[in-house]
């Protein structure tokens, strides 16, 4: 006979037999492409959930064995991209993808591939054949291919032919080295198609502002640029800025990377990782990497047709205000792009933009701001953070729908100047170097060339053993701070992050009869503030508190008849704080109807009278009367039988344990039907599976860090516990 004893502790290890199983993904290697050359070959791939990350690695070589391997990445991420180098032409090679979920630390290899290293026996070589620098390529549909990493303190390499293809071969590029002048890596000049691949494009130690990676300039002509992988880091540095008349432009898979952190103005013309000028049409930028940077993602300008964005991983860092993810052009086609910034989401201000089967998961902290434009010093500002915004006259006939757009207010953090510059969007910190000379008010570094005032306002870590000091403002190398008594050695400069409001759907669409619909999609703010904290302020200081829809200037009147300025139907819309907010009531035709809204109870309820705030009663009665749902989300509350505030397998052990040492507790008759048997545990571990597949999507964690309780409530390994359940085990 089966003890309860032996019921508890099979079904224990079944479960933990479960959360192993469910570690696994169905398939972590999708969109696979490959571009393979003389003597390095470009691997990339994704995940097959665009709501995963992991950090990645490849291994390859001559034989099955794998004797090569990349560095792992540092971050985890949905798209990877590796390179393998010092191959051989004609010789065939081996390879194999491996990603690590850094939170389960489970492993994942794909199978076994291969390559064959393509000679080009009829490329012209740089340097060998052209001379240089810059190494101009004027040769009429010829292939040129990099054989050796190239330094420059002017531009790099200039292609003025029409038909030329550029292969980098995985060698660098280093542009900008020592020249005061506007200097490019590769500039496309030539009247003709043109194709970019396969490389690194670095931007050296001395160049004037607005020098680029790559730009080109009147050309409307078909261009292509893959497997690039660029790092700028010097003032208004681009990696990539088609400057005008883009036309008939494939851009993919390629990693834009900028480590810039100064503007001139955050009006115009700002700061992109990617930015193209539009004259024609066919545009499609596809499975790229955008990473850092310090305001705009991918910003397009003007307007044609056959915009394409989509399958692109974005981790912008947004550090001067009104800084977007991605800021589509009149009808473009946005979709399955994953949006991991700090920073705003999606900015839409033009006319016909169909946005779909997006994933964004924000989070947003103080930003500078020069208003009006070119002033000095920037201003610091906290602006509420918007996930995808509608804003002006111009924003009509936009459809919105299968999105998922989550945004935490995080409460502030202080690294206390400790981390890598490299990851500033976690610690805030800018620079690490060697003092002069430090007395009670100045810290001199000679080797600085400081903007005035840049560094008003932020901190300067000193000395290991003091506090950091509040920069008052700064010269050309000279801090001003209360500092202590210390000796000149190492500081770093860094930024205490402070949050702002989360808006994941902000409308400011100006036109009465815009006719823009949100449908289907998933809007989730949360604010880690409690009740004595929270606070509304004005413009540059909003406050602390979370609203799943905000209103901005909504107030241009009401619509013609049968119209309305926006139609929101058929979402979910998850808050711990406010559902609706207004920067002043709303008299527009504003549609909001048949959605679900659900208070949130993590990390806190905030206490309120009313979820609607500041929108007029006009519009408050329409959303009560819209057959809206109102959720107050207290149903999932006894299913946390542990009460840890989480919902998981632990949960399901708790009350297996409950059963062992208190078996004649009510509780324990689940699924009521008079007696506590296995089935019972089974039929609690299927509502925790229902409600967590909601609930981890909303938590304030992000989605991915409860993949392990998630997965298990939805995998194979769920299978296999309910029906050796049901066996009564």
């Amino acid at each position: 006979m089966k003890t309860p004893l032996f019921m508890l502790w099979t079904a224990c290890f079944t479960l933990i037999a479960c959360v192993s199983a469910s570690t696994a993904w169905s398939s972590s290697f999708e969109r696979r492409w490959q571009h393979v050359s003389e003597t390095s070959a470009i691997i990339y791939w994704q995940l097959d959930d665009i709501g995963e990350s992991a950090i990645s690695r490849l291994v390859y070589g001559e034989t099955q064995n794998l004797e090569q391997q990349t560095e792992w990445t540092r971050k985890p991420r949905w798209s990877h991209l590796h390179r393998m180098i010092n191959l051989e032409p004609g010789k065939t090679y081996y390879y194999r993808m491996e990603v690590v979920d850094t939170l389960t630390k489970f492993q994942s290899r794909s199978e076994i591939c291969q390559i064959t290293a393509e000679a080009k026996a009829e490329a012209v070589r740089i340097p060998q054949d052209v001379a240089g620098p810059p190494y101009i390529l004027d040769k009429k549909d010829t292939y040129y291919i990099l054989t050796e990493d190239i330094i420059s303190d002017y531009d790099a390499i200039r292609i003025t032919a029409a038909g030329v293809t550029l292969d980098l071969d995985g060698h660098t590029v280093t542009f900008g080295d020592n020249t005061s002048q506007q200097v490019f890596g590769v500039r496309l000049s030539g009247r003709g198609k043109a194709t970019l691949c396969n490389g690194y494009i670095v931007q050296g130690k001395r160049s004037a502002d607005y020098s680029c990676a790559i730009r080109s300039e009147g050309r409307p002509y078909p261009t292509e640029i893959y497997g690039i992988t660029t790092d700028v880091h010097l003032k208004c540095a681009y990696p990539l800025n088609y400057h005008t008349q883009a036309s008939d432009v494939s851009i993919h898979h390629n990693h834009f990377f900028s480590r810039v952190t100064e503007l001139e103005s955050r009006h115009y013309p700002g700061n992109s990782l990617l930015r193209i000028n539009i004259s024609g049409g066919k545009i499609h930028i596809h499975d790229n990497l955008l990473t850092e940077g310090c305001h705009w993602g991918i910003k397009l300008i003007n307007e044609g047709p056959n915009v394409e964005i989509d399958y692109n991983d974005i981790r912008h860092h947004q550090q001067y205000v009104n800084g977007y993810a991605i800021v589509p052009s009149a009808g473009a086609n946005v979709h399955h792009n994953r949006i991991t910034s700090t920073g705003r989401g999606a900015h839409l201000s033009r006319e016909g933009i169909d946005f779909h089967d997006n994933y964004f998961d924000l989070k947003g902290h103080m930003h500078l701001s020069d208003l009006p434009a070119g002033t000095r010093p920037f201003q610091h500002r906290l602006i509420e953070l918007h996930g995808i915004k509608f804003e002006g006259s111009d924003a009509k006939n936009c459809k919105v729908y299968n999105n998922y757009v989550r945004i935490v207010q995080k409460l502030p953090s202080d690294s206390d100047g400790v981390g890598d510059p490299e990851d500033k969007i976690e610690n805030g910190v800018y620079l690490r170097s060697m003092a002069s000379l430090l007395s009670g008010s100045s810290l001199v570094d000679d080797s600085q060339k400081w903007e005035q005032d840049r560094w008003r306002y932020y901190y300067v870590k000193y000395s290991p053993d003091l506090p950091p000091a509040r920069i008052e403002g700064n010269t050309q190398n000279t801090l001003t701070a209360d500092f202590q008594s210390a000796s000149p050695g190492e500081y770093t400069i860094y930024m205490k992050w402070q949050y702002v409001p989360p808006t994941p759907l902000n409308i400011a669409c100006y036109d009465p009869n815009a006719q823009n619909e949100v449908y289907g999609n998933t809007f989730i703010a949360i604010t880690e503030y409690k009740d004595d904290e929270i606070r509304h302020g004005d413009y540059g200081d909003t406050g602390n508190w979370a609203s799943a829809i905000m209103f901005i200037g909504m107030d241009q009147g009401h619509a013609q008849y049968g119209k309305y300025s926006i139609y929101v139907h058929g979402n979910e819309f998850f808050s711990n704080d406010l559902f609706l907010n207004s920067s002043g009531e709303v008299n527009m035709t504003v549609r909001i109807e048949n959605n679900i809204f659900e208070l949130l109870n993590k990390p806190h309820l905030v206490q309120r009278d009313s979820r609607f705030r500041a929108v007029g009663q006009a519009l408050a009665d329409s959303v009560n009367s819209g057959n809206n749902t109102f959720s107050s989300g207290q149903q999932q509350g006894n299913l946390d039988i542990n009460n840890d505030g989480e919902l998981s397998v632990a949960d399901v052990i708790f009350f297996l344990l409950l059963g062992h040492n208190e078996p004649d507790n009510p509780i324990l008759d689940w699924n009521r039907d008079g007696k506590y048997e296995i089935s019972d545990a089974i039929a609690l571990l299927i509502e925790i599976r229902n409600a967590s597949s909601r609930s981890n999507l909303i938590s304030l964690q992000n989605p991915a860090t409860s993949r392990a309780d998630a997965g298990l409530l939805s995998s194979d390994g769920y299978t296999i516990l309910l029906r050796h359940g049901m066996d009564g085990l």
